[in-house]
């Protein structure tokens, strides 16, 4: 296996001490695992290897089976160690945690591309505290990192993952010709209607094709043993076909029908493990307790990820309930902003906390959902410290911090140490949520304090000219880029506030916002993605996007460079009035819609006000509005989150319709995520006394809208 062996230094200096390297007995396991840390140590520095035991030898046996006691053992000897694992796979992790460890105080070893240590300091026998682990970061997509981190790996562990029932049809799942015309038997019925998009679990033919399936692609099950979830596709569609309805399948719940499914699988199958998503529309209990081989996969979305742990009973309530119907409960877990991948998210004093919650009630698994094959910001480090805290739920966290941006960034890490250990502390002092999907306003309400979060940021910038490490230098420029991002989020957020927002007091843009449009056009070298996340088969364009829909920052950065090169805000009448806002029943006065900062597409948290369309009506203040020559206001169609332009926007002034502004453009439908703009001319008369915009809704409940833009 690779394994970091091409990012170390062999050419360092020469070791004083030297290790003898060799099999506890003569076994073909131990000697492969001797072989694999005698292989490693050698690449990371030169004359660390002795042939023999001897005077200046550190004495090192390597065993590797089922007599261990445990996951893994360590015994310090009189003349070196004892190191044991369970398997092969957790004897990678352990080598590489005992060179962590020898090479913390042997600079002849190269060691800071590892992990954080948590190599035992003394005697120590354990057992991990989840049998299954799992990170879906940038860094945990390299198989090779994988074993180094002590992890599991849905693409290399599991057969069937998540929503993907589909694959058992071919074609990878899509909805190809062939998909769409195989027979109606297959899929899910309501009311006399087939449902293409979801499947009917109590078809014979279904059953059929995934043991099919499974026998082809894993066998069954007694020599290589997989982890298989079957659940429905995720759509709210519950079968309720007669068969489906004798299990007990209702409108809302499809367990029954699954649960059946899955245990003639677990029948046919006793080898591999299989799993019922507790998730939407399976999420109730079963009837019964359910076979040894068929465990529960819970999501913790509604575990709210507080320090203070508020509202989690309902959410642990769940989790006792499932140890009625199963001894194997694994968790979903969350470890990023969806909508952010870019500003900081400090969820590590949170996740050891939860990690010590699951270990007390008995959980088996655990799959952290991140921000999968994209780029979060010094997701290398919190890679590193998660997967430790996996294996170690009770390690000292601060410790783990510190370790890796020592080893990391020499020049600057202790900066980025402090920087990271400070926002944790903070959002535990908070007790605030923080949020899944959420923009920078949630942000500062919850664990981003603002104040600090400046004087950080202008404190970073002054670091660009310290000397650097290439390795420190492209971590150091890419967080340079997304903690940019994360300032013109909260400048755009002040709009037009001196103190806070992108113009100065004499109405010129900041030279601090300036220079953050230019940090986000940063593009990393494609040779340099490996030191950000381990990845070598990582993309560049991995690197560069925002949020779970895969938007691209070049596509923010564009938008908000228009928006600050054309001032075009310098033209608008309405430019920092307040604007009075009726809807159902509802009244309020707001700056927001007049501040100056445009909407950018893809995201409803990017400077759009969101609103009910149904009777929605906008006054505005009449004064010098005869001025104005034109209007237009810009939406956001995201139907994703019911959120569609309106069907027309009208102007009235004292109750008279005096203009109607139409939409830009001559299509009928609108894409996901686009900028949607209205616009047409008006004449207001200077004796008004009432102006008004009106909006004819639309087929969703909200809309979304930027700025209403008076043009002189």
């Amino acid at each position: 296996m690779f394994l970091l062996g091409a990012c170390a230094s062999s050419g360092g200096e020469k070791s004083a001490v030297r290790y003898y390297i060799h099999p506890e007995e003569v076994r073909l396991a131990d000697s492969k695992a001797a072989d694999y840390l005698r292989k490693h140590l050698h690449v990371r520095g030169k004359g660390l290897l002795a042939a023999a035991p001897g005077e200046g030898v550190v004495d090192v046996a390597l065993h590797v089976g089922d007599d261990v006691g445990g996951d893994y053992k360590v015994e310090y000897t009189e003349s070196g160690y004892k190191l044991a694992a369970r398997d092969q796979r957790t004897m990678i992790w352990l080598a590489y945690q005992f060179i962590k460890h020898i090479g913390t105080d042997n600079p002849a070893i190269s060691v800071d591309d590892l992990p954080p240590c948590i190599f035992p300091q003394k005697d120590t026998v354990a057992t991990f505290p989840f049998e299954y682990r799992d990170l879906y970061m940038p860094s945990n997509q390299n198989p090779d990192m994988t074993f180094l981190l002590g992890l599991h790996n849905l693409e290399m562990d599991w057969g069937i993952w998540g929503h993907q029932m589909a694959r058992v049809l071919g074609s990878n799942g899509d909805k190809s010709f062939g998909y769409q015309n195989m027979e109606p038997e297959l899929f899910a019925r309501t009311a006399g209607m087939v449902h293409k998009d979801q499947f009917c679990f109590s078809s014979d033919r279904l059953l059929e094709l995934t043991v099919q399936f499974i026998l082809d692609q894993y066998g069954d099950g007694s020599k290589d043993h997989m982890h298989i979830t079957i659940g429905p596709n995720d759509n709210s569609i519950v079968c309720e076909c007669r068969r489906c309805q004798t299990l007990g399948n209702t409108r809302t719940n499809a367990t029954p029908a699954v649960v059946a499914f899955i245990e003639k699988l677990a029948r046919r199958f006793p080898g591999h493990q299989f799993f019922l998503p507790a998730y939407s529309t399976t999420q109730a209990f079963p009837s019964h307790p359910l076979p040894e081989n068929v465990g529960v996969f819970l999501s913790a979305i509604d575990y709210p990820r507080t320090w203070n742990q508020q509202g989690a009973k309902p959410f642990l309530d769940k989790l006792e309930q499932w140890k009625k119907y199963t001894d194997t409960i694994y968790i979903w877990d969350y470890v990023c902003n969806f909508d952010d991948y870019l500003s900081p998210y400090p969820i590590l004093y949170v996740m050891q906390q939860r990690f010590q919650e699951y270990v007390r009630r008995g959980v088996k698994g655990i799959f952290l959902n991140g921000s999968g094959y994209f780029y979060s910001t010094v997701q290398e480090c919190y890679s590193f410290v998660l997967a430790d805290l996996l294996a170690n739920p009770y390690a000292d966290v601060d410790r783990l911090v510190q370790e890796y941006f020592s080893d990391a960034m020499p020049h600057v890490g202790a900066f980025f140490a402090k920087v990271v250990l400070s926002m944790e502390k903070h959002a535990a002092r908070s007790g605030k949520e923080l949020p899944l999907y959420g923009g920078m306003d949630e942000a500062l309400q919850s664990y981003l304090f603002e104040k600090e979060f400046r004087e950080y940021y202008a404190y970073f910038q002054g670091l660009a000219g310290m000397n650097m490490t290439h390795r420190e230098r492209v971590i150091f420029d890419k967080t340079r880029q997304a903690v940019s991002f994360s300032l013109l989020e909260m400048v755009r957020l002040h709009g037009l506030d001196p103190k806070g927002g992108y113009l100065n007091g004499e109405g010129h843009v900041k030279a601090d916002v300036l220079q953050a449009l230019e940090d986000l056009k940063m593009i990393t070298p494609e040779e340099d993605i490996y030191l950000l996340t381990n990845n070598e088969n990582a993309s560049m364009d991995h690197m560069d996007r925002v949020n779970e829909s895969g938007v691209y920052l070049a596509d923010y950065e564009n938008e908000a460079e228009i928006w600050l090169s054309n001032k075009w805000w310098e033209a608008d009448i309405l430019l920092g009035k307040p604007l009075t806002v009726h809807t159902q029943g509802h009244t309020e006065t707001t700056r927001v819609l007049t501040d100056g900062v445009i909407g950018i597409s893809q995201n409803y948290h990017w400077g759009w006000q969101i609103y009910p369309q149904q009777d929605l009506v906008i006054e505005l203040p009449p004064e010098e509005l005869n001025k104005a020559h034109g209007i237009s206001i810009a939406f956001l169609n995201c139907e994703r989150h019911r959120m569609t332009p309106p069907k027309s926007v009208q102007l009235w002034v004292d109750g008279v319709l005096v203009s109607d502004i139409h939409r830009e453009g001559l299509a009928d439908g609108y894409d996901e995520g686009e900028k949607v703009i209205f616009r047409g001319s008006v004449s207001v008369p200077s004796y008004a006394r009432q102006v008004e915009v009106r909006f004819e809704p639309s087929r969703s409940a909200l809309l979304a809208l930027d700025e209403i833009f008076m043009r002189k």
